[in-house]
């Protein structure tokens, strides 16, 4: 019998890094757009307590592979108790196999910041000095890894709802990149206005955007995270249309790029504005920024292709490194 490959939680922390997963959130976000991927929309159960189990499958059939990842979304006591937990399991598309089964905790937070740094990478342009975070938890931690790994920052400007928030993650990040300097901020104004590069990695459940349009630098590019339903926003309608949006998935931002739908709701703007997948820009067939004075948004909504190739990049890793547990299933 063939035996599958299960990766912990300490292994893949041990494993995987923002700048290491980049490579495959490019092959994920290409595959998208060249049609070598296929994606289901997430299915939820929901539970009386706040809990909801989480199903989302995808295959990337020009690395043979397709999986789900099959998670809890915690509600309150879960996530107080902080035992919430979830798999990838990955299966050869050609065989059948199921070659591993990866812990799913820490995979959401490094590929969504890998992607948005392969985004960045296409996108901001080249001289960008300057960044700001408007959400400083994990998501906004791993984003400075992101950006630092596709760009010469020499200023990082972090903000949150909560101030000693920004201010801890100022002191974390200084640890780690003692070259860079940190700046926590008491509003997002005050991290926007100077700032080449822009992401917003806040909750996004509100009415209320933590980006305003008249804020932005000339040229700036925006990695707009937080937002995955149309129930909330965190850009106001006019960020987005100073914007030349492009989405890590058309199709999904149709449906869930509250950014785009929620502005509409609330009559900021008039319609969905054209995007382009980010996906034709990393494969050469979009220039992507054509005049560096333009603003520029990557509308990231999280898709599911992107877990599986993260995954991948753990199962190959550890394979090789000799790193988890063989087991017949």
């Amino acid at each position: 019998m063939n035996k599958t490959l299960v990766v912990n939680r300490s292994q893949c922390e041990e494993i995987l890094t923002v700048e290491k997963c980049i490579p495959y959130m490019k092959k994920a976000l290409v595959g998208i757009s060249e049609k070598q991927a296929k994606v289901l929309q997430r299915i939820m159960i929901p539970h009386p307590n706040g809990n909801m189990l989480a199903n989302m499958p995808a295959s990337l059939m020009s690395e043979n592979v397709t999986g789900s990842k099959v998670i809890i979304f915690p509600g309150p006591q879960t996530a107080k108790m902080g035992t919430n937990q979830g798999i990838i399991p990955l299966f050869d598309i050609e065989t059948g196999r199921l070659t591993a089964i990866i812990d799913a905790e820490l995979i959401t937070v490094v590929r969504t910041a890998a992607t948005s740094a392969a985004a960045t990478d296409v996108l901001a342009n080249k001289d960008s000095k300057t960044v700001a975070i408007l959400g400083s938890g994990k998501q906004g931690k791993a984003h400075v890894q992101g950006m630092l790994a596709v760009r010469n920052i020499e200023k990082v400007y972090m903000w949150d709802l909560y101030f000693d928030a920004a201010k801890n993650a100022c002191e974390i990040m200084k640890e780690q990149f003692p070259q860079v300097e940190f700046i926590p901020c008491e509003t997002a104004k005050e991290a926007v206005i100077d700032a080449d590069i822009i992401c917003t990695t806040t909750p996004g459940k509100t009415e209320n955007p933590v980006l305003m349009g008249s804020w932005l630098k000339e040229g700036a590019h925006i990695n707009a995270v937080g937002t995955c339903s149309a129930r909330g926003r965190e850009l106001d309608g006019q960020a987005v249309k100073k914007s030349v949006i492009f989405s890590d998935w058309t199709e999904a931002c149709h449906r869930d790029a509250g950014d785009i739908l929620f502005n509409i709701s609330v009559g900021e703007l008039d319609k969905i504005p054209p995007m382009t997948e980010i996906g034709e820009v990393l494969s050469g067939r979009n220039p992507g920024r054509t005049d560096e004075k333009q603003v520029t948004m990557f509308e990231s909504v999280g898709i599911s292709v992107e877990d599986i190739a993260a995954a991948k990049m753990i199962y190959e890793y550890a394979k090789e490194n000799g790193i988890g547990t063989w087991l017949e299933i």
